[in-house]
């Protein structure tokens, strides 16, 4: 008894601090069925009672002895509301997000508080609920259990654990290292030690354990705190291994993936955005360079500056000249592209094209809306795919008279301001101030759907397997994920690979031109990554390097589990009579997320509920050193760091010895890596343990 009245008063003391702090608090206000609202109220103010960590416990608990009721009954659709709802809200308090309710019974929410001297270890313990829940579905139990059980191979009993570094071996290799003073014999040492491949993970067997190259990536995976989601699109996955240890155990994994659409730090610095364009034809320009020598007394020379000067009003003008022509340039470009990239037939005719109207923009929106209407249930396409035709399906039909009457529309746009002006400057400032560069917007993105999809792609997993973090593996793998080996192994895949959606936009085949030319990714954590930091490697023509682009904060659905997602999807499939979100290729990027955002609409929750809070850090990697030349169009060959020439294997082998030089050897001297290295065991990070 006495440990429930110290609940309660812990609780209503809680409550008064969240009281007194309104100014962090939405409105949680789920809209039920009367009967269902009541009980909703009902189940918050229990929760209430509770010690906050043990809010969720018990949610989730009553979720769970609701569902049998609400899947018999003849008329679920109330019923599920309720449930999403109740899961939703679970979901957040389980991320420590605030909640109070008010005299009013209306339920307020407020994000976790701001952790910043243990943001980190506070981030991963939120990811950490979802994982754990991920790891106790039967099929991903079964498979973990069938990697840690032991086989029979090539007459050796094993298990997954063989592929976790030995780190008795690497104590031995590194405290040689660590006693010779010679810096050709510690690296000469070293490559005995740790010996680093790359290996791309595909459908076969790895030689050395009989495992599947895709199992073993999956297994590690699941190792990691977040989340493990797979990804539609191009994806690209790769294992890190030492071939000086027996069975080649795993250094690290990564994984390329299909980036997303928006993204405005990495979208800025490319030039795909109007901001971009502002800044260039605003900032004045750095010219030649010169040495200014100061003179001191007796005509002696002081010091010698390098002086940058800026453009003079002339070369500023010439410059802004030419390039608002070659900007005009390219927008038509742009914009003549998308339409030829769209089939027209069946929407308008060529002089509707070439002469564009209000008329024909209005048609086109007015098919859009009705087309809409019929978007449930959208089916994959299966075997021999005929374009054409799916190029007539309502969601294809609707996509194309949407991007047409935004095309249309520009181009109308332009066409009136080019007829009352003739200056290029003049036009260029008339279309950025035009409904807040409306025009230079959809050209801008034309363009960047076109490239996005091929040209650029996101680390999307990265990092290093215990025992090889203590020897910075981190670093490694992140240089590894843009080494020419796999730039060439890219390009080589998507060389000929049709692109599905523009295929039925067109309705004929499309094949993309897929050279990769930038790499993206985002820290998981608000301070950064380590791994990434300080990465610049020396390449033939130029450096390859992690650049921070700046930080970002958005919404995100990895902190809402499975189940939530599954509610929401019943609820959505009772409301609709089918199914809008179908992971069908058209319906648009992230569907997880647009999914919960649907769900959120229909029950009247604010979608500021699926951001994340939690700041990160946006990298970009150029490829060449004209990556983002070739990604706004104005040229049209790369310059690639490392050449394509046949010698990619030689050149990452070479990344590899930068590693070893800049950061293992180091790693030797500068901290207790061999006490660490000795306290490891490898029981510690099987997945076994988190079931």
């Amino acid at each position: 008894m006495s440990n429930y009245n110290t609940a309660k008063e812990s609780n209503h003391d809680y409550m008064k601090e969240n009281i007194n702090d309104n100014e962090d608090f939405s409105l949680f206000n789920p809209i039920l069925a009367d009967s269902y609202k009541r009980k909703f109220i009902k189940i918050v103010k229990r929760i209430l009672d509770e010690f906050p960590k043990q809010r969720s416990v018990k949610l989730d608990e009553i979720i769970n002895e609701s569902l049998e009721f609400v899947n018999n009954n003849d008329n679920p659709l109330e019923g599920l509301k309720y449930l999403s709802a109740l899961s939703v809200l679970r979901d957040l308090i389980a991320q420590e997000w605030r909640i109070k309710l008010g005299l009013d019974n209306l339920v307020k929410l407020a994000p976790p508080k701001s952790r910043s001297n243990d943001s980190k270890f506070y981030l991963r313990q939120q990811l950490q609920v979802e994982r754990n829940a991920q790891l106790k579905v039967d099929s991903v139990e079964k498979f973990i259990k069938r990697m840690e059980n032991k086989k029979l191979y090539k007459n050796t009993k094993i298990d997954v654990s063989v592929l976790i570094g030995d780190s008795n071996l690497l104590y031995q290799g590194l405290k040689e290292i660590a006693e010779v003073k010679d810096q050709n014999k510690r690296y000469e040492l070293s490559k005995k030690v740790v010996s680093p491949y790359l290996q791309l993970v595909t459908n076969e067997r790895c030689s050395f354990t009989g495992y599947k190259l895709m199992d073993i990536w999956r297994y590690f995976r699941y190792t990691w705190s977040i989340p493990y989601k797979s990804t539609p699109g191009r994806n690209m996955f790769y294992l890190i291994r030492d071939s000086s240890q027996p069975f080649h155990p795993i250094i690290g994994i990564t994984a390329l993936g299909n980036t997303v659409l928006h993204l405005t730090k990495r979208d800025n610095y490319i030039g795909w955005t109007l901001e971009s364009i502002r800044q260039s034809l605003k900032k004045r320009v750095k010219v030649e360079n010169f040495e200014v020598m100061l003179k001191g007394e007796m005509g002696l020379t002081r010091n010698v500056e390098k002086v940058t000067p800026l453009e003079t009003d002339y070369e500023y003008e010439v410059r802004v000249k030419r390039e608002s022509v070659k900007l005009l340039n390219s927008i038509r470009e742009f914009l003549t592209e998308a339409i030829n990239e769209i089939y027209l037939d069946d929407l308008v005719t060529k002089d509707e094209i070439i002469n564009p109207s209000e008329e024909v923009i209005q048609r086109l929106e007015s098919l859009v809306k009705h087309l809409r209407k019929n978007q449930l249930n959208n089916k994959r396409s299966t075997g021999t795919v005929d374009w054409h035709s799916e190029s007539q399906s309502s969601l294809f039909k609707k996509k194309r008279a949407q991007e047409l009457s935004k095309l249309i529309s520009a181009k109308l746009i332009i066409k009136q301001i080019e007829e009352s002006h003739d200056n290029p400057v003049e036009i260029i400032n008339k279309l950025v101030s035009y409904k807040g560069g409306k025009v230079l917007n959809i050209a801008l993105q034309a363009n960047r759907k076109k490239k996005i999809g091929s040209n650029v792609m996101e680390i999307i997993v990265c990092g290093s397997i215990p025992p090889y973090n203590e020897l910075l593996g981190g670093k490694l793998v992140s240089i590894l994920a843009m080494s020419p080996t796999v730039v060439k192994q890219y390009n080589e895949r998507y060389a000929s690979q049709v692109s599905e959606i523009a295929s039925r936009m067109k309705g004929e085949k499309v094949i993309r031109d897929s050279q990769l030319s930038f790499l993206g990714t985002t820290s998981l954590y608000q301070m950064g990554s380590s791994q990434y930091n300080r990465i610049k490697v020396p390449a033939p023509n130029g450096t390859l390097e992690y650049k921070k682009l700046g930080e970002t904060e958005g919404f995100g659905s990895v902190f809402f589990t499975n189940q939530t997602s599954s509610l929401i999807n019943k609820m959505l499939f009772e409301m609709e009579g089918g199914r809008r979100i179908n992971n069908v290729f058209g319906e648009g990027t992230s569907p997880r997320l647009r999914l919960l955002r649907s769900g959120l609409s229909h029950l009247g929750i604010p979608e500021q509920f699926t951001k994340h809070h939690t700041r990160r850090i946006v990298y970009g990697i150029e490829l060449a050193s004209n990556s983002r030349e070739y990604l706004t169009g104005k040229d049209n060959k790369l310059n690639y760091y490392y050449p394509l020439d046949g010698n990619e294997d030689v050149y990452t082998n070479e990344m590899i010895d930068y590693w070893r030089k800049r950061w293992l050897l180091k790693r030797v001297d500068n901290v207790d890596l061999l006490g660490r290295l000795l306290k490891f065991k490898k029981e510690s990070i099987l997945v076994s343990n988190y079931l």
